[in-house]
C-alpha cells in the first residue's frame, strides 16, 4: 500500500493490515542470506585497508574469532599494539562503516565470547546485517519496499529481526472495524 514515516511499510495481507518495520525486515533478510552464504560469503576487499584501534581485550577477542569473522566476510589481521588492520568486509557493508562495525563486533565478542563456531558466526552476523540494512528514515525506492513486503508476508524469513524485535504487526479488518464502531 505504501510507506509511512520513512520507516514502516503499510501492506494488506488477506483480511489484515500489516505494518512492517523496513529496517528490521531488511536486517532479517540480510541475516538469513549471510547465514546461508557463510561457507562462501560475499566479500569486498578494501582498496585502502582500515586500521582500527581497540582495547587489548577487544583485539584479542577479534583475533581469537578470525574464522567466524571470515565466515561473515571480514578479513582482518594483527596490526601491532592494540590495533587490527581490516582488509575486507561483507559486500553489503559500506566502507565508511568499517571502523564502527569492527568496534561493535570487538566489544560484543569481548563480552560474549561464544563456545561453538556456529554460535560465534551467528553472533558476528548480527551486527553485519544491522549495519548493511536500510535504516529507518532512509528513502527507499518503491521496488525495494515492495520486495521487502513480499518477502516478509510470504514468510520467507522468521518474523523477528536478529535482535528479537518483531518485523511485522498485523491488525485484522475486524479489529479495525471495531475501532471505527462498525461492529457491535
Amino acid at each position: 500500500v505504501g510507506e509511512v514515516f520513512k520507516t514502516y511499510i503499510v501492506a494488506q495481507n488477506g483480511d489484515a493490515m500489516c505494518l512492517i518495520d523496513k529496517h528490521a525486515a531488511h536486517e532479517r533478510i540480510l541475516y538469513e542470506q549471510l547465514l546461508a552464504a557463510r561457507e562462501n560469503p560475499a566479500a569486498q576487499q578494501l582498496l585502502a585497508p582500515v586500521p582500527v584501534n581497540l582495547s587489548g581485550e577487544e583485539k584479542n577477542a577479534l583475533l581469537q574469532n578470525t574464522a567466524a569473522l571470515a565466515a561473515a566476510g571480514i578479513d582482518l589481521d594483527d596490526f601491532g599494539g592494540n590495533a587490527v588492520m581490516v582488509r575486507g568486509i561483507p559486500a553489503d557493508v559500506t566502507p565508511d562503516n568499517v571502523e564502527d562495525l569492527i568496534v561493535e563486533l570487538a566489544g560484543r565478542l569481548a563480552v560474549n565470547n561464544r563456545d561453538t563456531m556456529n554460535e560465534q558466526t551467528e553472533w558476528v552476523l548480527h551486527p553485519v546485517a544491522c549495519r548493511a540494512a536500510v535504516k529507518a528514515g532512509d528513502r527507499t525506492g518503491p521496488q525495494q519496499v515492495l520486495r521487502l513486503a513480499q518477502d516478509i508476508l510470504a514468510q520467507k524469513v522468521p518474523p523477528f529481526c536478529p535482535h528479537g524485535r518483531p518485523v511485522v504487526l498485523e491488525i485484522t479488518q475486524k479489529e479495525i472495524e471495531k475501532q471505527f464502531g462498525r461492529l457491535g
